[in-house]
């Protein structure tokens, strides 16, 4: 787990790379899996009102909203 590697050529000086990990993917993998939750559980209430009280047309913003948490 080195955060730093040496870049020798001959003849020349060497040359320090830094290696770093991205933060900014974990943080936007996060967000995007708190949508997804988000998007199931307006999905489900959607069908659970649709089965309740007999509105069919719940249905499809349901299928909807699941396919966006997929």
């Amino acid at each position: 787990n080195c955060s730093y590697f040496k870049h020798f050529t001959p003849g020349q000086s060497s040359e320090i790379f830094e290696v770093t990990t991205q933060k900014e993917y974990s943080i936007s993998a996060a967000a995007i899996a708190i949508f997804s939750i988000g998007f199931a559980i307006i999905g489900t209430i959607c069908i659970l009102l649709s089965f309740r009280k007999k509105r069919d047309y719940l249905l499809k913003p349901a299928s909807m909203f699941y396919t966006f948490a997929g």
